[in-house]
């Protein structure tokens, strides 16, 4: 049987196999638009020949009618066009086409039906230069099944407001907002769900996204009611999680992309197949209406030991993405199969042999189909970003994936090993927006840790950012990256906020802006914006170590809980050094010192080469009143300093530990002026409670914009 589509782009299918050439000429298939819009009755022939071909003479138009009633006759069948009298009548028993489906479910009120079927505007982007007429026509269709379209999601939310289904509420809204996204009815009522859901900050973060379409589209102003909401929703008490009940177990549908298994010649070729993995992540995490699990939990199944539906419930996620890539020469060859992990069925399915300069268009067409098959409605913007091709340069991105692997090591020596090749790829082709994010981020990352001072890099990493942001200003990576300058180095809160708010609205599955938009909150005190959006992070990433959300319980006080969530991390990676460091100062912190200095000491010996732990350790034997080795420590980090570089950070844990508050303050304001390690933390940190009151310290709370 033949499949005809007219929602959308127009295409003919015989099977899988799209049918070109006479049948697909344009009058042609206006014609058969005509005759299935007037479907039960029949479209008169004096009525398609006045609507496509009006400045024809008669004997003329009802010639091309003729000839075009016999090509679409050949191509459909025979009975596929009937003739009634003088009209034409479309047979549904021999054509398969959306429209008639889509009219059907319309008639018969069937809201469920008409949201699945209604996938795009009639003819989407089709016109006939030689018919203002059919042009009159084809928009009033539209705008009819348009209309069908938004009361049937506005009856579906209704329906699933009443019955409790949360997520499936949140979804009809958010196609209620693809259809308009200017509209602030929509807007309030997808921000309502997504509160509902227990996303409060999903909902705060829309009225932003709402805010900026209204400016860039239509240059007006917030409106009114949007940013009452928000105001409302910030200033609300946090809500209990969200109940569901037995009926409605529905989800926000979830992915996790296992690593494309490496089937090329040589273990060498591991980047590539993983930097594939990477990239359908990034694709995928651009659009709001799916959930996707994020890079560090996935690669935890490289070795698929267990079965595809543990391995999704482990991750949280209802389907997963299992594929591999053979890489030879300048040929690539994907396979990729979309998998439900409840019921083990195959969604979609496709193989891929391409030349290698195809890669851009095999990954976003992986992602568009996956959308497809989990019914997760993408706006025009969301489409756009998503087929967005990083360079067009493969040499460049071969470089790029290198820089990415070694970046992903977070040693020093790894993190600088990865700048030289961002700089290569970024050599070939300077417009490459996404490595001068990973190149800012790398130098970002090497400060962070205390290896360097941000003094000596942060004009290069600011460089790198603003670059990223130029070149590619829907780059959520890039305004993550901007965002954590803007906080760490400039101490610009608001506009490192705003930078943070921007990345998670074009990245709403980029977990790395949500760990850092979470250090930041919590670098400012707001210790439960802090911890929901580090939550929200863990979501994406549920098997990354996720040690914030831990951090900001013991500097929030709640210490019972951060010694049950720091066991938790110590138990997963029994050889991660800051699992320890962290479940030592909430043993410490909650009475139980003993077992915190066992912690730390352990921290150290783990990984000796870095001097936060050993510096930490030190504030920890003097809080405890052993201080002949916390004053031992002071000397080794000395010693230390004499060779390599350490923070001065370090040093002021063991000052504020000893009590000997003035030597502290010389170390931490050296620290601030640096900018080295989390200097930007101050305020928030629980490690120098003690200088809280030291009029030093308010004055560099002042001078670090933290209070006026």
């Amino acid at each position: 049987m033949i499949t005809v589509q007219l929602l959308g782009g127009a295409c003919l299918r015989s099977g899988d196999a799209p049918l070109s050439g006479p049948p697909a000429q344009r009058h042609r298939i206006a014609l058969l638009a005509l005759i299935v819009a007037a479907w039960p009755q029949p479209l008169t022939r004096d009525r398609a020949m006045a609507m496509l071909w009006p400045e024809k003479d008669l004997t003329s138009a009802r010639r091309l009618l003729n000839l075009a009633v016999h090509v679409l006759r050949a191509a459909l069948g025979e009975d596929a066009i009937a003739s009634a009298g003088d009209g034409l009548l479309l047979n549904p028993s021999r054509v398969n086409c959306d429209l008639h489906e889509l009219r059907a479910a319309i008639e018969s009120d069937a809201a469920d039906r008409v949201a699945r079927l209604y996938t795009a505007p009639l003819l989407d982007g089709f016109h006939l230069d030689d018919s203002t007429e059919f042009g009159y026509w084809l928009d009033e269709r539209r705008t009819e099944l348009s209309h069908a379209y938004v009361g049937a999601l506005l009856a579906l939310d209704e329906r699933q407001k009443q019955s409790g289904d949360l997520h499936g509420r949140v979804r009809t809204c958010l196609r209620l907002v693809a259809s308009d996204p200017h509209s602030s009815a929509y807007a309030q009522a997808l921000m309502h769900a997504l509160d509902d859901a227990g996303d409060r900050l999903g909902a705060i973060q829309h009225a932003a996204e709402h805010t900026r379409r209204r400016r860039a589209d239509l240059d007006l102003d917030p409106d009114p009611s949007v940013a009452a909401l928000a105001e409302q929703l910030r200033r609300a008490p946090a809500s209990a999680p969200p109940t569901v009940t037995a009926a409605v177990q529905t989800q926000m549908p979830s992915v996790a992309v296992l690593p494309f298994l490496n089937l090329s010649a040589g273990a060498e070729t591991d980047y590539f197949a993983d930097g594939i993995t990477d990239d359908v992540i990034a694709h995928l995490s651009k659009i709001r209406a799916l959930k996707v699990i994020s890079r560090t939990s996935v690669m935890s199944f490289k070795a698929r030991q267990p079965s595809l539906k543990e391995i999704g419930t482990t991750l949280g996620a209802t389907t997963v993405l299992d594929g591999s890539v053979r890489h030879s020469g300048d040929r690539v060859r994907i396979v990729a199969k979309l998998v439900d992990v409840q019921s083990d069925q195959h969604l979609w399915a496709e193989t891929y042999d391409r030349q290698l300069t195809d890669i851009f268009a095999i990954q976003t067409d992986v992602a568009l189909q996956i959308a497809s098959a989990l019914q997760a409605e993408l706006s025009r913007d969301e489409r756009a970003r998503v087929r967005r091709s990083p360079t067009k340069d493969i040499q460049a991105y071969q470089l790029y994936q290198r820089g990415r692997e070694w970046y992903i090591k977070y040693t020093p020596d790894s993190l600088k090993l990865s700048i030289e090749f961002f700089d290569r790829a970024i050599a070939r082709d300077p417009t490459f927006a996404l490595a001068h994010a990973n190149k800012a981020m790398a130098y970002t990352e090497l400060a962070e840790a205390g290896a360097i001072p941000f003094t000596a890099v942060y004009r290069s990493a600011m460089d790198a950012a603003a670059n990223a942001v130029r070149l590619d200003p829907e780059l959520g990576a890039g305004h993550c990256t901007v965002g954590f300058l803007k906080g760490v180095h400039e101490f610009d809160w608001a506009g490192a906020e705003a930078e943070f708010k921007r990345a998670i609205e074009l990245s709403p599955s980029g977990s790395d802006a949500y760990v850092l938009y979470g250090r930041l909150c919590a670098a400012l005190a707001r210790f439960d914006d802090a911890i929901a959006l580090q939550r929200r992070a863990h979501e994406l990433d549920p098997l990354a170590h996720r040690l914030d959300g831990v951090t900001t319980l013991i500097r929030a006080g709640r210490y019972d809980e951060a010694v049950v969530a720091a066991e938790n991390a110590v138990e997963f990676d029994p050889g991660y050094d800051r699992a320890h460091a962290t479940l030592g100062w909430a043993y410490f912190l909650s009475g139980r010192q003993a077992e915190g200095l066992e912690n730390l000491e352990r921290a150290v010996s783990v990984s000796r080469a870095n001097t936060i732990w050993l510096g930490q350790l030190g504030q920890a034997y003097a809080m405890a009143g052993n201080k002949k080795k916390a004053r031992e420590i002071l000397r080794e980090l000395e010693q230390r300093a004499k060779t390599a570089y350490v923070s001065p950070y370090h040093f002021a844990y063991v000052y504020t530990g000893l009590g000997e508050y003035d030597k502290a303050m010389d170390f931490l304001e050296r620290a601030v002026a640096e900018r080295t390690g989390p200097a930007y933390s101050i305020k928030g940190s629980f490690l120098l409670t003690a200088l809280h009151e030291h009029p030093r310290f308010r004055a560099l709370l002042r001078k670090m914009k933290l209070e006026s």
